[in-house]
């Protein structure tokens, strides 16, 4: 089954993600949506917030912190529209993951890199 896309906090116009397309153990692939042309700092948080349909995270974490993020690479000029991201856990030590992530256009990788975020405990 795939996850409602309500799990997310987010608003417009910061909430990126219109579709779920997998929600996986270690990984997760949505569709995003961006109104206008993304900066660096729109495309790391629709990579953020694709991670909250990774299953592992989400049995124990309430959502997360991004503290940081490396190795961005932008390969093609990027316009306003929809495009596909998929992200998955590279490490992780208790609450602090990193996650690397793939946004595409069609079947092309336009920007690729790693982002690390530290989990909220779930309160019971």
């Amino acid at each position: 089954m795939i996850a409602d896309i309500n799990r997310l906090p987010h608003q417009a116009p910061v909430r990126f993600v219109k579709e779920v397309i997998k929600d996986g153990e270690n990984d997760a692939i949505c569709m995003l949506e961006f109104l206008e042309k993304p900066t660096l700092s729109a495309i790391v948080e629709g990579a953020a917030q694709n991670v909250i349909f990774i299953a592992s995270l989400y049995r124990v974490y309430d959502g997360g912190v991004l503290t940081g993020m490396k190795n961005i690479l932008c390969h093609e000029k990027l316009e306003k529209g929809t495009y596909r991201i998929e992200s998955q856990i590279s490490a992780q030590l208790d609450n602090f993951c990193i996650f690397s992530f793939k946004l595409f256009q069609d079947e092309k990788v336009m920007v690729e890199g790693e982002f690390n975020v530290v989990m909220k405990q779930r309160e019971n």
